[in-house]
């Protein structure tokens, strides 16, 4: 079977403040990482068991995802399996870069949004 997945997760939360954004600014609390990153965990395992399918997966948060380390360690996990085929991300590249480093880049994209404000 081929799979394309649109994850959002429950993360809410951005680092950038655009005045027509609900999420501008919004701080996530210890606790909503917690189970935003067991949630991806739980997500990423998953994915692993379904080896005989193709599996395209693309990360859109109500927020802004790479900032954490859950996320960018998800992806780059994602990337290492053979049957994901593509594991994209929405950024608006404000997180450090190094983690990709760790990725398989044949398979990771990054949707770069421009933010004017």
């Amino acid at each position: 079977m081929k799979w394309s997945i649109l994850y959002r997760s429950r993360l809410a939360s951005c680092n950038f403040g655009c005045g027509y954004c609900p999420f501008q600014k919004a701080r996530a609390s210890r606790e909503e990482l917690l189970r935003d990153a067991t949630g991806l965990r739980r997500f990423v395992d998953w994915v692993e068991t379904r080896k005989q399918d193709a599996i395209g997966i693309f990360f859109t948060p109500w927020g802004e995802a790479l900032v954490h380390r859950h996320y960018q360690q998800a992806m780059s996990r994602l990337s290492h399996m053979p049957h994901v085929t593509r594991v994209v991300a929405q950024t608006n590249l404000s997180c450090g870069l190094d983690w990709i480093d760790g990725c398989d880049k044949t398979s990771l994209a990054l949707w770069t949004t421009f933010h004017p404000t």
